[in-house]
């Protein structure tokens, strides 16, 4: 099944003391990129939340935030910095005359500043419990962002598959009228000949040979084959579990080939229309298949 590289994701988890909230969201990447802007103190666990978001995401430029909230208590181990408290006080009532705000300041206002609280004895304790809460959000989030990459994949996998089909009715309408046209061109080189040589100077055997050698140039029917081989293949790659984006790539490259030799070789109007459909309907692809992860 398809993943899309483009998603988002929230999550949240709280402790005893702690309450983390985590958003995610990922784009289009060649590789797996991830930037983490996590709470100061968190910073020596940048790399094992790294390294359990890659577990979990094979591609895509992936952005995490995380705030921490702490869930003050009577027993809670921390001490407050009354002096950066005032400081701030003074900094929120500046903010909300200057934009006109009645509503007063609350404590919630307040919380997301960490310079408030000093942790004492338990810092350890206290910091596991911080990077729990903030791991915990983080995968929550992660997995609501894949929830929305695999959905979004479902959907890009079912218009691939219409856009293959299209291209399979277009090879299939190319091959109805493959034999008449070659019949229509030996008749034209004939008369042709015929004309330029006149019929006492007409060597009817060397003639055959020429307008045989004439039909080998204009079959198209190795093409045709090829390009029924390379779209079955292509929709046997988008159910592959393994799908990499790198093969999907040259098998439209192959197309694409393939539609060229078709519209150098027709010499037919009707056939040249479908060739330019079928190069946009391969170029589309293109586009869609550069969002897999």
């Amino acid at each position: 099944m398809l993943e899309s590289m483009t998603g988002y994701g929230r999550g949240e988890h709280a402790t005893e003391h702690y309450r983390a909230i985590a958003e995610i969201r990922s784009v289009n990447f060649r590789y797996c990129e991830i930037s983490l802007k996590l709470p100061s103190q968190l910073h020596i666990f940048e790399q094992p939340i790294k390294e359990k978001i890659q577990k979990s995401v094979k591609r895509g430029k992936i952005s995490l935030t995380v705030e921490l909230e702490h869930q003050i208590s009577d027993d809670e181990p921390v001490q407050i910095q009354e002096e950066a408290l005032k400081v701030r006080i003074k900094t929120l009532e500046k903010v909300r005359e200057a934009a006109g705000i009645t509503e007063p300041i609350r404590l919630e206002h307040l919380l997301v500043f960490e310079d408030l609280f000093k942790l004492t004895e338990h810092d350890p304790e206290l910091l596991q419990e911080q990077y729990d809460a903030v791991e915990k959000a983080t995968m929550a989030s992660v997995n609501y962002m894949l929830n929305m990459r695999r959905s979004e994949g479902r959907n890009l996998q079912k218009d691939l598959e219409e856009r293959l089909g299209l291209l399979a009715r277009h090879c299939n309408k190319v091959r109805s009228g493959e034999k008449e046209r070659i019949i229509d061109a030996k008749k034209r080189m004939s008369e042709r000949l015929a004309i330029m040589l006149g019929d006492n100077r007409v060597d009817e055997e060397r003639i055959e040979q020429e307008i045989a050698i004439l039909a080998d140039r204009l079959d198209i029917s190795e093409e045709l084959v090829r390009m029924d081989s390379h779209i079955n293949y292509f929709t046997d790659c988008l159910k592959d579990d393994e799908l990499q984006g790198k093969k999907l790539n040259f098998i439209l490259q192959e197309m694409h080939r393939e539609v060229n030799t078709i519209g150098s070789k027709a010499n037919s109007p009707v056939i040249s229309r479908s060739v330019v459909d079928m190069k946009e309907i391969i170029e589309n692809i293109r586009e869609q298949i550069q969002n897999i992860a």
